[in-house]
């Protein structure tokens, strides 16, 4: 071998593992190409589902601290340890669990600021059902339509004129997967068509989400089939999913819901923020930085590539927590959570940005305030330097968290010049640049 050409091989090997060398990546801004408009970064407060009650530590503490506006609730209407003979009928918004959701509401309306409602229903009493016997994949009655939307309606209006809050949306719980009620497009149909009516007859602006679906694939599908009938167009709302098994599927499949959104002109909505349905089989699965790593990039991915407009996390109460049950102890998927409630909430106008790095995550947009936001997840074990350009600014601050270091704030860590600055991204981290 010639020296020239082992020249040229050493200094190969140089420049390819030396960090001095390394290959930087690339951010770009494009603050004049709109995306999506973020209305709220909501929660989801679904505990009357799960347990004797309503209302929890941890949902108090969120609803104090996040200030959201969009929030789910879930509405039992199979009520535990009850016949449903004892609560049938106008007896039904009586019952004290029922009460505690009303109660729920209104403190949520008049002490946390919410101003957009969204109440799901995910079971129903067996004297609806078809197979009482199932668990799951349970149909509901035809004939049963009728007086399941009479419960409804008494709930909405009573919660309209006794409490003050008025439901913008409601939605069986994910009724493609019928993990508890399962509803075909053809039967969403003839359901919505009957309640839709009942609704506006009542006095109601309550719509239904459209599709509502548990998973992100097969969304597109299930809204087309409900959509081909106009007569129910009036009565359905923002297009809704739930993201869950949604970490290995590509980009354009959350790129197809947005384009679907766009066709019908609909908002996105992704009622169900998460990663892993079966995440609670795991003890203190949702304690660890896994978990809030991989949390992270799947809101990315929702905000990024499904454009929705509005997020509502699972959950901000004590199921899938973001915090211990005496609210002492802040879990890291808290503080990425924050990221999002802090930086990116109402009013963030989503513009176009890329990364020449799959495995750096951007998005920017720009605030309703006028300061323009860069979020970055570095999502590789080893440190980054990205030089990103598109955003001008004398002032730089930076918050970023990770595995040991939950919420470091760093004021005027960087500034542009000439268009461009670079900055660094830790391990594996969570980082939020506002250019002031």
């Amino acid at each position: 071998m010639k020296p020239n050409t082992l020249t040229i091989l050493f200094l190969f090997f140089i420049f390819s593992v030396s960090p001095a060398f390394a290959q930087k990546t690339t951010v770009k801004i494009y603050p004049e190409i709109n995306k999506q408009l973020i209305k709220s970064i909501g929660g989801n407060y679904c505990q009357a589902n799960y347990s004797s009650h309503a209302a929890d530590a941890i949902g108090d503490e969120t609803l104090k601290e996040f200030r959201p506006t969009y929030v789910r609730v879930a509405l039992p209407m199979r009520l535990r340890n009850s016949k449903f003979e004892d609560y049938r009928g106008a007896n039904y918004t009586k019952q004290p669990l029922v009460v505690e959701v009303l109660e729920q509401l209104k403190r949520m309306k008049n002490e946390s600021g919410v101003r957009n409602f969204t109440i799901s229903v995910w079971d129903l009493p067996d004297e609806f059902i078809v197979d009482p016997a199932k668990k799951a994949q349970r149909v509901v009655k035809p004939e049963a339509y009728d007086e399941v939307i009479q419960m409804l309606t008494d709930f909405f209006v009573k919660a309209k004129n006794e409490y003050g809050v008025e439901i913008d949306q409601f939605s069986f719980n994910e009724s493609d997967g019928g993990y508890q009620i399962i509803f075909s497009p053809e039967a969403t149909i003839a359901f919505v068509k009957k309640a839709g009516q009942k609704f506006e007859e009542s006095g109601l602006k309550t719509k239904f989400l459209l599709a509502d679906t548990a998973q992100t694939k097969g969304t597109v599908e299930f809204a087309s089939r409900i959509m081909a009938d106009p007569s129910i167009w009036k009565y359905l709302g923002p297009l809704s999913f739930h993201c869950w098994w949604s970490e290995n599927i590509p980009d354009n499949e959350f790129e197809r819901i947005a384009g679907f959104g766009k066709a019908w002109n609909k908002e996105v909505w992704c009622a169900e923020l998460g990663f892993d349905a079966m995440a609670w089989q795991i003890k203190d699965m949702n304690k660890s930085w896994d978990y809030a790593l991989r949390f992270a990039k799947i809101s990315h991915r929702m905000m990024k590539y499904a454009e929705v407009e509005v997020s509502l996390y699972w959950t901000w109460q004590n199921n899938y927590a973001i915090m211990s049950a005496d609210i002492q102890e802040k879990y890291p998927s808290y503080y990425v959570t924050r990221h999002q409630v802090d930086f990116m909430n109402n009013g963030t106008q989503i513009v176009h940005s890329t990364s020449s790095d799959p495995e750096i995550l951007v998005i920017g947009g720009i605030r309703a305030d006028g300061s323009r936001v860069l979020q970055l997840i570095n999502m590789k074990k080893e440190a980054v330097t990205v030089e990103v350009s598109g955003f001008d600014s004398q002032k730089i601050d930076a918050t970023s968290t990770t595995e040991t270091n939950s919420w470091e704030v760093m004021k005027e860590m960087a500034k542009t010049k000439n268009g461009k600055t670079e900055i660094q991204a830790k391990p594996q981290s969570v980082n939020t640049f506002v250019f002031n």
